[in-house]
């Protein structure tokens, strides 16, 4: 869940002391205010996302009309370091999801919500990019988001590589892929690699997997949604290991 800071100075004074716990931040459309130009500054320097709100909206967000034109968002909820989750995993061979861009909290919600179905070790965030773990995010994951273990890393390929020297093979789904997603190995220590809506894996993330999969499509349609993706996936990895 998350707490609002509103006010310029208390905004940037957050900033200042506490950036990484710090989700999202919304201002009005005018940043002409000197101390809004910083904090949109300095946010962009933290790699914060900024979202631009009308001024009856952010008195929403903030519950006063006295947020003087920015809102943050605070997150309440602990994130783990990537170390703890290595060094107690919740399976023999951990199974780990990395959300490298996901925008839309119902599917950040529905990923985490099946990742804690099958017992996934953790969902892996990229800090400041894709939707922050906020109320809409809880409310998709139906609870799971204060469960499975959440954390955020700032370089997606360092951790990619702490991961492989541990001895996790990376997987992600395409549509070009000639490999199907049952011809996959789940059984091992397996990292599932998710792409964004609508443009997938970049090449330079598609570079850094193991295996590229395909789902099979029988019908018109090309490709699934991204949580429905994810969610096939993890099935056929608790399938494997059920086995």
């Amino acid at each position: 869940m998350n707490d609002i800071v509103y006010g310029r100075n208390a905004v940037l004074e957050l900033l200042a002391s506490d950036p990484e716990k710090v989700e999202k931040i919304y201002m009005q459309f005018n940043t002409a205010h000197h101390k809004l130009r910083e904090i949109l500054i300095t946010a962009k320097r933290s790699r914060i996302p900024v979202g631009k709100a009308r001024l009856e909206k952010l008195g929403e967000i903030a519950g006063t009309t006295k947020h003087q034109g920015v809102c943050a968002l605070i997150s309440t909820i602990r994130y783990y370091q990537l170390e703890e989750v290595l060094q107690t995993p919740r399976n023999t061979n951990p199974l780990i999801v990395i959300l490298p861009g996901l925008n839309d909290p119902h599917n950040v919600g529905a990923v985490i919500r099946t990742a804690e179905a099958v017992a996934a070790d953790a969902v892996i965030l990229i800090d400041g990019k894709g939707a922050p773990v906020n109320a809409a995010v809880h409310k998709a994951s139906a609870g799971a988001a204060s469960h499975i273990r959440l954390c955020k890393v700032r370089n997606l390929a360092a951790c990619l590589k702490t991961l492989r020297e541990k001895g996790f093979q990376v997987i992600a789904a395409d549509m070009q892929a000639e490999k199907n997603y049952t011809d996959v190995d789940f059984r091992l220590p397996s990292v599932l690699l998710m792409g964004s809506e609508g443009e997938g894996l970049d090449a330079r993330n598609r570079e850094q997997c193991d295996s590229l999969v395909r789902i099979p499509m029988a019908g018109c349609v090309e490709s699934l949604n991204v949580s429905v993706s994810a969610g096939v996936l993890l099935y056929e990895a608790m399938r494997q290991r059920l086995l």
